[in-house]
C-alpha cells in the first residue's frame, strides 16, 4: 500500500519504509516510518528556507538509518545538564495513598450515615488522576465529581441542589487528598506522557 506524504510515494517493502519523490527519481529509505516522514518535513522546512538539510545529498537514494538526520545540535555536549529523570509512581504507593484516602472517607461516611457510596469511589478516581497526570487535571476531576454526587447520588436525584455539608466536607477532603499526594510525588503539573 501507498501513502502520499508531501509530494513523496511512501511505501513498505520489505522490512524497510520508502519514500519516492514525485518530482524525480529521489528515493530515501529507512526501517521506521516516523524517521522517513521526518526526514520529508525536514527537507521541506530547509527549501522553505532556501537551503537543503546538511544530510541531504542529492544523491538518488538515501539511506536515513545510516546517517544522522537530526543534526549535530540534537546531540547532547558535555555541558549540558543531565537530563530530568522521570519520577513514575510506584503500586505499592499507589494502593497506599487510596488506601489512605478511602478508609477515613468511608469512616466518615458510615459516621455521618450517608448512604452515597459513590463518593467513595469518586475519591479513588480522584487520587488515581492525580498520580497519574498530576494536580491540576485532579482538581478538575474533583470539581466534577462534586457535581455528580450531587446530581446522581444525593436526594433529590437528577436534580441541582445547594451541597449540603457532607458532600461539601467530601469535596475538601477530595482537594485536601489531590493538594497531599501531588506534594508527596512532586506531581503538580501534567507530565509529559499525559500531554502527548
Amino acid at each position: 500500500m501507498t501513502t502520499i506524504y508531501r509530494n513523496y510515494d511512501v511505501a513498505k517493502v520489505g522490512d524497510t519504509f520508502v519514500g519516492q519523490s514525485k518530482d524525480d527519481e529521489s528515493l530515501m529509505v529507512s526501517r521506521s516510518q516516523h524517521r522517513l516522514m521526518m526526514a520529508i518535513d525536514q527537507l521541506w522546512a530547509s527549501l522553505d528556507r532556501g537551503t537543503t538539510p546538511s544530510w541531504f545529498s542529492g544523491s538518488s537514494a538515501i539511506d536515513l538509518d545510516a546517517i544522522n538526520i537530526d543534526g549535530p545540535e540534537s546531540i547532547p555536549s558535555e555541558t549540558d545538564p543531565p537530563p530530568a529523570k522521570e519520577w513514575r509512581v510506584p503500586h505499592w504507593l499507589f494502593g497506599l495513598a487510596a488506601l489512605s484516602v478511602s478508609a477515613p472517607v468511608a469512616y466518615a461516611m458510615d459516621f455521618l450515615q450517608i448512604d452515597a457510596r459513590i463518593d467513595v469511589m469518586l475519591t479513588l478516581g480522584v487520587c488515581a488522576i492525580t498520580l497519574a497526570f498530576g494536580r491540576s487535571y485532579a482538581l478538575i476531576a474533583a470539581g466534577i465529581a462534586g457535581f455528580i454526587v450531587n446530581f446522581f447520588a444525593a436526594d433529590p436525584l437528577w436534580t441541582w441542589t445547594w451541597p449540603t455539608l457532607s458532600e461539601i466536607l467530601n469535596t475538601l477532603l477530595n482537594f485536601a487528598a489531590i493538594w497531599v499526594i501531588s506534594w508527596i510525588t512532586k506531581t503538580g503539573k501534567p507530565s509529559r506522557r499525559s500531554r502527548g
